[in-house]
């Protein structure tokens, strides 16, 4: 995902500029196909690309020790993730436990604020003392229904495949003071907006079974509608038919479709391929194994595979907090030649 990484060689695949050309391509590829289908477009990603792309940024991910410098940090995201999904498959989907709701979003807040100090370069105090508010804090937050929204469906959905895919792609921008990665960034931000400035209903509404199968995912759409101030689209219904909830449905599917694709235009840049063969060997059988689960029986499929969603949502965490310390001192380094600069042309005017 990240557009920039040590070690990067043009040499070795296509160049920086190239792969950004690309994905403006895949960009503006994805955008029309949301436009015209955008339930299939987001079933068909979700089913197919999804799993190859958890998969393949697992292994990418422990072949780089998961970007912390503990050895059993992994571990501790992965006990988090089992824990979450035990709350939601056990606790509330087969006995009813709406009560543990609170305790799945606290929980998600640790998880962050455990991933943060994981890259943390401050002592093993400044660490406690971040899970520590965290622990404070998080009774006060997971109440109140939006934050508990927020936290368990919009971050390991739409915040973990649009903003951090924008948030790596700003950090290529800045790190490689790259024009083509500038405009890459303005390109997605432009197909993002045009979902929404531009009306009518979608050229093929989706059949019996895709509009079926969806509801699975209809409560994304909802919170999406809700943190947006977008009325009307609380109904079932309105999510397939009302102009609104047909402009989110092209968000959605575009978001996704682009995120995966995204990864997987990232071949020369990041080398995620580079995994030892049996790792490769593993996600083939294990993609090929996913697909035809989902051929059988899509909500069979969706719910053994959300777990291993989450799962590599949770392992890309600390990767995430450190692009965004990564962001903030290239910024700070823009900044800061800026003032340099200024300073110089001042003096020169004396």
């Amino acid at each position: 995902m990240p557009v920039a990484v040590p070690g990067y060689d043009p040499r070795r695949g296509m160049t920086l500029r190239q792969v950004n050309f690309l994905n403006i391509a895949l960009m503006l590829a994805a955008t029309a196909v949301a436009f015209a289908v955008p339930f299939q477009l987001f079933l068909l990603a979700y089913a197919i690309l999804g799993p190859l792309h958890y998969l393949t940024q697992i292994s990418w991910l422990h072949s780089r020790s998961y970007f912390t410098p503990g050895k059993s940090d992994h571990l501790v995201l992965g006990a988090m993730t089992a824990v979450l999904l035990a709350l939601k498959y056990v606790a509330v989907d087969r006995y009813g436990l709406v009560g543990v709701v609170p305790w799945a979003a606290g929980l998600v807040i640790l998880s962050l604020a455990a991933s943060a100090a994981m890259v943390l370069q401050s002592g093993l105090a400044a660490r406690a003392a971040l899970i520590a508010a965290a622990v404070a804090v998080a009774p006060l937050i997971v109440s109140g229904n939006a934050a508990q929204a927020l936290l368990l469906t919009m971050l390991p959905t739409l915040i973990h495949v649009y903003c951090f895919t924008a948030l790596f792609m700003l950090y290529g921008a800045l790190r490689g003071r790259s024009p083509s990665g500038a405009a890459q960034l303005a390109v997605f931000v432009a197909c993002s907006a045009s979902f929404f400035l531009v009306g009518g209903g979608p050229s093929a509404m989706p059949g019996q079974y895709v509009h079926d199968t969806y509801e699975m995912f209809a409560p994304v759409n909802v919170s999406l509608a809700g943190f947006l101030g977008i009325s009307g689209i609380d109904q079932p219904d309105a999510v397939y038919v009302s102009p609104a909830g047909v402009a989110l449905m092209r968000f959605i599917a575009f978001a996704y479709t682009y995120h995966y694709l995204n990864w997987f235009s990232k071949t020369s840049v990041i080398q995620w391929h580079k995994v030892p063969r049996a790792w490769s060997i593993a996600n083939i059988v294990l993609w090929i194994a996913s697909v035809s689960l989902y051929a059988w029986d899509y909500g069979t499929g969706l719910i053994v595979l959300f777990s291993l969603s989450w799962l590599h949502v949770y392992l890309e965490l600390p990767l995430d907090f450190r692009t965004a310390a990564g962001v903030g001192q290239e910024l700070r380094s823009i900044a800061q030649g800026r003032s340099a600069r200024v300073a110089l042309g001042a003096a020169g005017q004396r």
